[in-house]
């Protein structure tokens, strides 16, 4: 796959702080509340600020034990 979009996600128990990456270059930042609500909030962002598809956007974390699961 050919990726034009990277998505860093630094995790913590509260907050998802999102990085994303076009070309070299940090095009946005957000920081928002770890659950389902704040992911949504960041998808509609990250639609509106580059106009990206999903399947163009590689999303890389850390392995943070329990806090990366969605309950």
């Amino acid at each position: 796959m050919n990726f034009t979009h990277f998505v860093g996600i630094d995790v913590s128990k509260d907050t998802l702080d999102f990085a994303v990456v076009i070309s070299n270059k940090v095009v946005f930042h957000q920081r928002v509340s770890n659950d389902k609500k704040g992911i949504t909030q960041f998808l509609k962002e990250l639609r509106k600020q580059t106009k990206a598809k999903l399947v163009d956007c590689l999303f890389c974390l850390e392995f943070t034990g329990i806090y990366n699961n969605l309950y």
